[in-house]
């Protein structure tokens, strides 16, 4: 069940967040208008408003608390969870007493990096959100958040003062975002200390006094009530976190059923091979610019990202000497959580409306589309690759050095080969979240109707007609927007499971060379 629970937490953090919105808009927004009408609260937008991208932002952020939270209780030390089952501890009082104090820090941490998250979210806001300029008291208000202001107007901004306006809005959302990832990261350090054996609480030989039938612990004061309810309440609890397990994994499962039946039932050869037509001509046409624009996108982001991501994890995990290295590592995971709006104002800023030159428009491109995207893969290829070079047997670099290989020949010829699998687990991964980007790239490639014409020219990618076409009231358009859906889905969800593949396999190069 763990296996199987935590592989589907996995994939619902890999849905992107336009396939997210897309949902919001298909199956909450309806429901969401039916209970306004049932409390007799009006709704202008159909079910859309503040609550509703509320509760969609609430389904989007659990996998990462989920993910986050597990990672803590698996790394409390199984003596604890033992001491506290023989002193007659049921499991859940087990769980209560022993795991999750121990695991608080950490799970704290948990929530503040996924509101971090939830805060700068793009997209699915901005598709159910309603997009008014308006402060309404009510359950059923409509308005707007940073980002999906950012994202709204920023392209269409025609003077430097509202230009200049926006990009001060990106950055109260990226001091905000900052500071709660800087905390959540200070959580799990402590976490992280408080994990070692040198930290572990020790007892005085002294306090502890021995007889023949019993051991008496003075310094630690276990209170276990003992109840005949305990049972009853062990195997509720057991019951309602097994029901908590499956109420996290519903909004997979309908993004699964709606994409796939309405996806699969709508795509046909003319998606894959031809480009958007009018409605005039009797068929929408396809996607196949779209599918170019996306892959020439991620294949510039990887050209870019890979290099440079494997090189900062080789210092990182080979020069632990050196004071830069602490700071690098710290920089490199607030990176990590800094909102992608954000990073595609700073590529916007640099490439597209840059300040030291007198452009009269703005100047989309693929080059400003992979630069975002390239920031944004960095701190994903940084941290797996630096795990798995940190996983490598420290008798290989000793065996390397022994046989005359200086410092650079042992770093190519023996750890970057026996790290790989997990290294390409980590690009993989990384190249999976920028897929599904959309916010980024909005404001950098700009979209286009034809194919693509070279990376110096405003470039088309999938996540965009997701995002244009499922609000659009043509049934033609909505049967492309479902296609779209579906092919990135598959094209995400097959990429992590080839990651969980690799990632089973990332020891095998270093065990048996060990």
């Amino acid at each position: 069940v763990r296996r199987v629970g935590s592989f589907l937490v996995e994939l619902l953090a890999a849905v992107p967040s336009v396939v997210y919105g897309f949902l919001g808009i298909i199956f909450l927004r309806p429901v969401m208008d039916s209970f306004f009408q049932a409390i007799g609260q009006p709704n202008t937008a159909s079910g859309g408003g503040i609550l509703t991208a509320g509760i969609l932002l609430a389904i989007m952020i659990v996998p990462y608390i989920t993910a986050i939270a597990f990672d803590a209780c698996r790394s409390v030390p199984r003596s604890q969870r033992e001491a506290a089952l023989a002193l007659g501890a049921t499991r859940w009082q087990m769980i209560r007493t022993a795991v999750l104090p121990y695991a608080r820090p950490a799970i704290i941490a948990a929530c503040l990096l996924a509101l971090g998250r939830a805060l700068g979210e793009t997209m699915a806001v901005t598709m159910v959100i309603g997009n008014r300029t308006a402060i309404e008291w009510s359950i059923s208000a409509v308005g707007d958040s940073m980002a999906s202001v950012i994202a709204n107007r920023l392209n269409e901004a025609d003077s430097p003062q509202i230009r200049s306006a926006l990009v001060t809005l990106g950055l109260l959302l990226l001091v905000i975002t900052a500071a709660l990832n800087i905390l959540g990261r200070l959580l799990i350090r402590r976490m992280t200390r408080l994990s070692t054996p040198s930290a572990l609480p020790s007892i005085e030989t002294s306090s502890v006094s021995a007889s023949p039938t019993q051991i008496t612990v003075d310094r630690l004061d276990y209170r276990l009530p003992r109840s005949r309810w305990n049972p009853i309440a062990d195997r509720l609890m057991t019951g309602v976190l097994a029901l908590c397990l499956l109420v996290a994994l519903i909004p997979l499962f309908l993004i699964l059923f709606h994409v796939v039946r309405l996806g699969a039932s709508s795509i046909s050869w003319d998606f894959f091979t031809q480009t958007p037509k009018p409605l005039s001509t009797g068929s929408p046409g396809g996607l196949k610019h779209a599918l170019v624009g996306s892959v020439m996108l991620v294949g510039m982001t990887l050209i870019f990202a890979v290099p440079l991501g494997v090189l900062t994890a080789i210092f990182l995990a080979e020069s632990q000497a050196y004071r830069l290295t602490a700071f690098v590592r710290f920089v490199t995971e607030v990176l990590g959580g800094v909102p992608s709006i954000v990073l595609g104002i700073f590529a916007y800023a640099v490439f597209v409306v840059p300040p030291f030159l007198q452009v009269d428009r703005p100047s989309f491109s693929a080059w400003a589309g992979s630069f975002a995207l390239t920031v944004m893969m960095i701190p994903v290829v940084v941290r797996a690759s630096e795990e798995a070079l940190r996983m490598v047997p420290p008798t290989l670099r000793q065996a390397s050095f022994a046989l005359g290989a200086n410092y650079w020949q042992t770093v190519v010829r023996v750890l970057i080969p026996a790290a790989l699998p997990a290294i390409l687990t980590g690009i993989i991964l990384a190249a999976s979240r920028i897929a599904g980007e959309t916010a980024p790239l909005m404001l950098t490639a700009g979209g286009s109707n034809f194919m693509p014409k070279g990376p110096g020219y405003p470039t088309p990618f999938l996540p965009w007609y997701i995002f244009k076409y499922s609000t659009s009231a043509e049934p033609e358009y909505q049967r492309l927007a479902w296609s779209a859906a579906l092919v990135l889905l598959l094209t995400v969800m097959v990429l992590n499971i080839v990651t969980r593949v690799l990632s089973g396999k990332r020891l095998i190069s270093a065990s048996r060379a060990d």
